[in-house]
């Protein structure tokens, strides 16, 4: 398939936020402690993973809410306020 677009990951934000915080922790505490890029690769990759598991789970779940919330947002530079109908309805089939 083709690649998400910043909208899609906008659109899932707070899912986001709920699910893959404590990775994003840990990646973050890495990288504050060890400017070496390399150091944090595992941090990172954990990271990736669970923003790549959850997308998928979201796209099984609620795929025609989320679509078309991520092309609001496209349409709308990523401006929340502009697309909260489509915003309330994926959140509403695919709550956080």
């Amino acid at each position: 398939g083709r690649a998400d677009t910043s909208s899609m990951l906008f659109s899932v934000h707070k899912h986001l936020q709920a699910r893959c915080a404590d990775r994003s922790a840990a990646y973050l505490a890495c990288k504050k402690n060890d400017q070496n890029p390399a150091a944090c690769l595992e941090e990172g990759a954990k990271v990736t993973g669970c923003m790549l598991d959850l997308l998928k789970e979201l796209k099984g779940k609620c795929p025609d809410t989320l679509n078309k919330y991520a092309q609001c947002m496209d349409y709308r530079s990523n401006q929340f306020t502009k697309c909260r109908v489509e915003q309330a309805a994926f959140e509403k089939e695919c709550p956080i």
